[in-house]
């Protein structure tokens, strides 16, 4: 009983930093296009908002795929 009560908590563990993962990913995503943007001198919002949204959908496939290869 003791033994199947710690492979839980070593899922349980695994599992409850993947939330933490993809938000430093997104947020480290976001960061790292503002400096790209600041440095290249994109100034249209255009750019910027579409740029911004497709690092998101990036840092979330990435936190998606590592999901899926973890749970086979």
């Amino acid at each position: 009983m003791v033994k199947n009560k710690g492979s839980q908590l070593k899922k349980f563990a695994k599992y409850t930093t993947i939330g933490i993962q993809m938000a430093a990913i997104i947020i480290g995503g976001y960061y790292l296009g503002r400096y790209l943007d600041q440095e290249n001198g994109i100034t249209e919002p255009f750019y910027q908002k579409w740029i911004g949204l497709a690092a998101v959908f990036f840092g979330v496939g990435s936190v998606m795929w590592q999901i899926i290869k973890d749970s086979k």
